[in-house]
């Protein structure tokens, strides 16, 4: 787990995140075929949980293969159900 402040130490590896609060209560599941590249370059959310989060947010992920990561997220989200997730992935 890592906080949001320190988005370049992620690793560069295929896999699902999940964005935590100051509670680690879990507030978004993500996917990315390169997590360290998702964040690093702009995510779309990055601003929302900063705005609603401050910085108390952190980051934690799973390895998981890019054939699996539209099921392992929406498995996670389905789990999880967190709050900034909008709606439910497509499992292809």
């Amino acid at each position: 787990m890592l906080p949001i402040t320190k988005l370049e130490s992620l690793p560069k590896i295929s896999g699902i995140y999940k964005v935590l609060d100051a509670n680690k209560n879990v507030i978004y599941v993500g996917q990315a075929k390169n997590i360290h590249s998702r964040w690093n370059n702009g995510h779309h959310k990055l601003s929302e949980i900063i705005a609603e989060y401050g910085i108390e947010a952190y980051i934690d992920w799973a390895e998981i293969p890019e054939w699996l990561l539209n099921r392992a997220e929406n498995a996670a989200i389905s789990f999880y159900k967190p709050k900034l997730n909008s709606k439910t992935p497509p499992v292809v």
